[in-house]
C-alpha cells in the first residue's frame, strides 16, 4: 500500500545529518511500524552523488528484519554544495517523474519469468522530496559485471556465460516493454542536428584534439541518411548503474527516470553505452578497453528476438550521439574538479579524449560499413 506522509508531521531541519535522523525515524514509524513494542530501527549511511542522496532504514522485531530505501533526487550537485535543502522545482520534477514511471511500470512491465523487475514504490515525502521504495538486498550490477568480466579474462568461462545470460534476459524484458506501444516512423535528422552541433562545439572548446575535428566531419556526413524506425516509450534511467543483482542473478531495476516517446534505439544506445564504460573511472581502463562484446551482443539478440528493428543503422547513429554526450559530460565533470589546471589537461589528453575518440572511430567505421551494404 503506497501512501504519503502529511506535511504537518515535519519540522524542517536544514542540516543533512539532522534531516537524515529525523526523516529516517519518521520513515521507520510510517512505513515499518516502529511504534510496535520491542522494535528497534537502524539508519543506513547517508550516501550522496551528483544527483541524489540515499540511505536505508531497517527495523528489527524478535529477530525479524524489514527495511526500505530512501532516495532524495537532486538535479545536479556538481556546481553546488551538496545539501538536501533547499528543494528546487527541478528536484521535485525529477522525483515526480520517477514516481510516475515506477507506477506505470508496475502495471506494464511483465518479466517475472525472467527474474527481473522494477523496485516497488512505497510512497513519497513532500518536505524532503524523498522517494520511499522497498529495500533490495543485492549488489550493484555495475561492480559485479566488472568482476565477472575480469574473471572471464583469466579463463573462467562460466562468468562470460553468466554475464551473457543476464544481459540477454534484460534485452528480452526491454523488448517486451517496447513492443507494447509501437509506432513506425521515419527519423528526421534535421531535428537531431542542433544536438549534435552542440556536442561538437562544447567538445571542441574543451579539447585541442586534431582527430576530434575529423570525427566530427565524418559524423556530419551521416546527416543525409534517411532511416526508418519504431517510436516506443523510452526511459532516461536505462543504465547498468541502476541495476541490482543478487546471489541468484535476479535483477532489480531502479530509477526509470522520465518517459519519452522516441525511437527505441535511444534506450538501446543508452544502456549499451553504460555497459561499455564499466571500467570508466578506474585504473583498469588503462589496460582494459571495454567489457566482453559477447554480452552486449546477447542483449541485442534477445531484444531483437522480441522487437525487430526497422533499420539496422539507426542504432549506430544513436550510439554515436550517446558517445558524444558521454564525452561532453566527462570533460564537463573534469572541468568542475578542484584539481590543478595542468593535471586536468593531462587527464583529458591521456585518459578521456583517447577513450571516446576510439569508441567513435570504431562506431563510425561499423556504421559506414553497414550503410554501404544496404
Amino acid at each position: 500500500m503506497m501512501s504519503d506522509i502529511n506535511s504537518s508531521t515535519f519540522k524542517l531541519n536544514k542540516s543533512n545529518d539532522g534531516i537524515h535522523s529525523l526523516l529516517g525515524k519518521k520513515v521507520a514509524e510510517h512505513y515499518l511500524d516502529l511504534s510496535e513494542k520491542n522494535t528497534t530501527y537502524k539508519l543506513g549511511r547517508l550516501s550522496e552523488n551528483y544527483f541524489s542522496f540515499t540511505f536505508s532504514v531497517e527495523v528489527q522485531k524478535d529477530g525479524e528484519k524489514r527495511g526500505v530505501y530512501v532516495k532524495i533526487p537532486k538535479t545536479d550537485m556538481r556546481r553546488s554544495n551538496r545539501t538536501i535543502l533547499p528543494i528546487e522545482i527541478e528536484d521535485t520534477e525529477m522525483a515526480l517523474a520517477e514516481q510516475a514511471s515506477l507506477k506505470y511500470l508496475e502495471k506494464n512491465w511483465h518479466s517475472d519469468d525472467l527474474s527481473l523487475n522494477w523496485v516497488n514504490l512505497r510512497g513519497f515525502i513532500n518536505e524532503y522530496n524523498a522517494i520511499i521504495t522497498d529495500r533490495v538486498v543485492a549488489d550493484e550490477a555495475y561492480s559485479v559485471f566488472r568482476q565477472w568480466d575480469l574473471k572471464r579474462r583469466v579463463g573462467l568461462g562460466i562468468y562470460s556465460r553468466r554475464l551473457q545470460h543476464v544481459m540477454g534476459r534484460f534485452g528480452k524484458a526491454l523488448g517486451r516493454f517496447h513492443l507494447k506501444h509501437v509506432k513506425p516512423a521515419k527519423l528526421n535528422l534535421k531535428n537531431e542536428v542542433p544536438k549534435f552541433e552542440f556536442y561538437f562545439r562544447e567538445i571542441a572548446q574543451k579539447t585541442a584534439s586534431t582527430s576530434s575535428s575529423l570525427i566530427f566531419s565524418r559524423i556530419r556526413s551521416l546527416f543525409k541518411l534517411n532511416l526508418n524506425g519504431l517510436i516506443v516509450q523510452t526511459m532516461k534511467g536505462i543504465d547498468v548503474r541502476n541495476i541490482l543483482i543478487d546471489h541468484k542473478d535476479r535483477l532489480t531495476l531502479l530509477d526509470p527516470g522520465k518517459f519519452k516517446n522516441t525511437f527505441a534505439e535511444a534506450d538501446l544506445a543508452r544502456f549499451i553505452m553504460t555497459y561499455r564504460i564499466l571500467y570508466w573511472g578506474s585504473g583498469w581502463l588503462l589496460f582494459v578497453r571495454q567489457p566482453d562484446n559477447k554480452a552486449e551482443a546477447a542483449f541485442l539478440n534477445e531484444y531483437y528476438s522480441v522487437c525487430s528493428p526497422a533499420s539496422k543503422n539507426l542504432l549506430g547513429l544513436y550510439l554515436i550521439k550517446e558517445q558524444l554526450k558521454h564525452w561532453h559530460t566527462a570533460l564537463d565533470s573534469l572541468a568542475k574538479l578542484s584539481w590543478h589546471t595542468k593535471i586536468k589537461e593531462w587527464v583529458a589528453r591521456i585518459y578521456v579524449n583517447p577513450f571516446y575518440e576510439r569508441l567513435l572511430t570504431l562506431e563510425l567505421k561499423n556504421l559506414r560499413q553497414a550503410v554501404s551494404c544496404e
